[in-house]
């Protein structure tokens, strides 16, 4: 593989010259820079990214922390992260941490002997004091740390009026919601299990949160979990919960020979797009990922160029809910 020394003999100049053409480091005459551009084509040479980057204290890398890729809503804003970042000249380095406060601070650690221009972070089983530990500009998805690293963060408490709404008009009586295994109340999106007790509670609807930890199981994990909760409470006739567990409950739900809606109201929660791929329409709490998204790499590199003296410390981004064939219209 050719290097630096290689191009510098074929184009006829000193090593330092093509190295600080490709460094940005030094004006290089036009014909030297078109002799040095000839002898890379020819030779094949590809600049070492990581080099330069390491010279100029940049690497134009933003890294994303998720607890899983196979989640809908994680590889969804991934998706949506990444075309925002190529489109202003940036890669983005995707890391999973398995929903582990282990791993996930073991990433922290591999970043900050790495270059990255900054981190989003949409990963939430570390404390406080392990975040405000990073040194990188950095925002957060769901997670309330203060003003260091603003959280981006859907209207939560409005999805739950939205969902409360809506289980009213189905004339549900008792309402099950999915949720996470809540052992940190920084956590933002548990305010959409929280609203959604009281207003239940206000139309005289009983509701009890199950939580599970979603990154333990596959379909078929969540099918046989979700039918286990269905044959434990048999009194339940609304459920809402993430789209992929939203899907296991109508699939379960038949297999019990439980009509949707007629006997079980099902409120999916994120408005990904496996909510899309069946020929049930899924009733649906809408997060818009692809604001989020926007607005998280707009944020972070206001960030990385102002400081976050200014940011605050949530940025909302509003729901909807869209009616389909698993409430009663």
């Amino acid at each position: 593989m050719a290097g630096i020394r290689d191009v510098a003999k074929e184009a006829g100049v000193a090593s330092c010259t093509v190295s600080r053409m490709l460094n940005g480091t030094a004006n290089v005459m036009p014909e030297t820079r078109e002799k040095i551009e000839k002898a890379m084509e020819k030779l094949n040479y590809v600049p070492n990214e990581l080099a330069r980057g390491m010279f100029k204290g940049k690497s134009s890398t933003i890294a994303m922390l998720v607890p899983s890729i196979q989640h809908p809503w994680f590889s969804s804003l991934a998706d949506v992260i990444e075309k925002e970042l190529y489109e202003r000249g940036y890669k983005l380095m995707l890391l999973c941490t398995s929903a582990s406060r282990e791993r996930e601070l073991a990433c922290f650690q591999m970043l900050r002997s790495n270059i990255v221009d900054g981190i989003i972070c949409g990963t939430t089983s570390c404390n406080i004091e392990d975040y405000l530990r990073v040194d990188k500009p950095m925002v957060m998805l769901d997670y309330k740390v203060g003003k260091k690293f603003p959280a981006i963060v859907s209207d939560h408490e409005m999805g739950a009026k939205l969902a409360a709404e809506e289980f009213d008009k189905s004339s549900c009586n008792y309402v099950i919601h999915i949720c996470g295994v809540q052992d940190n109340p920084n956590i933002i999106s548990f305010r959409s299990h929280t609203k959604l007790d009281e207003i239940l509670a206000e139309h005289h609807i009983r509701s009890r949160q199950v939580p599970i930890r979603w990154n333990d199981f596959d379909f078929d994990g969540y099918f046989e979990l979700v039918k286990c909760i269905l044959e434990e409470y048999e009194q339940v006739d609304g459920i809402m919960a993430a789209d992929f567990t939203a899907i296991a409950f109508s699939k379960a739900a038949a297999s019990l020979g439980r009509r949707i809606p007629e006997d079980l109201a099902i409120i999916s929660y994120d408005g990904t797009f496996v909510t899309k791929t069946g020929t049930i329409k899924f009733t649906t709490v809408y997060q818009n990922y692809m604001e989020i998204a926007h607005k998280a790499v707009d944020t972070l590199f206001r960030i990385m160029q102002n400081g976050n003296e200014e940011q605050e410390e949530e940025i909302l981004v509003p729901v909807w809910l869209e009616s389909g064939d698993t409430t009663v219209s």
